[in-house]
């Protein structure tokens, strides 16, 4: 899918040519001011499943990528690939068995222009604020994910495309 400027407000459609071409334009956002949604653009008339997929996968790699670099804490920008994410876990789960035996710990939480940005968490006060919040965060968010790919399938039903079902 290709981010498209100017917009102001979501519109969902799929616009079909008498070529048999047809363009999806999906959901909505803003950077730096400016409104903007997705467009895909098809060279047939597609079906519902193909309309479907293109969003859920669409969904899914936005999905993704603000889990691994959305997350914030206390001023880091926190990069949470499945790497570091088990790591924390791992880390995490030791300290909590071990009644913070393991700490201080030192992780590296991301980087800042290139440079990077390490913790110590010394105390299991702030290793669980850390854990917990990360956890809430992913949980969130794949949740804002779920509940966009079922209103995809809600509203790819009501375009009436033929071959299958959304």
């Amino acid at each position: 899918m290709e981010k498209v400027y100017g917009t102001e407000e979501r519109h969902d459609s799929l616009i079909i040519h008498k070529t048999k071409r047809a363009v999806l334009i999906y959901g909505y956002g803003e950077e730096n001011g400016m409104g903007y949604d997705f467009r895909h653009t098809f060279d047939h008339e597609p079906t519902a499943m193909e309309v479907l997929e293109v969003i859920t996968n669409h969904v899914n790699e936005l999905t993704d990528q603000k889990i691994l670099s959305g997350y914030q804490w206390n001023g880091y920008n926190v990069w949470l690939s499945t790497e570091n994410q088990f790591n924390f876990k791992a880390a995490y789960d030791v300290a909590v068995q071990t009644g913070g035996a393991t700490l201080p710990i030192k992780f590296k939480l991301g980087e800042t222009e290139g440079e990077p940005n390490y913790f110590v968490f010394e105390d299991m006060a702030t290793f669980t604020d850390f854990y917990t919040n990360a956890l809430a965060y992913i949980i969130e968010v794949l949740n804002v994910g779920w509940v966009e790919k079922d209103s995809a399938k809600e509203w790819v039903q009501t375009l009436g495309l033929k071959n299958g079902e959304a």
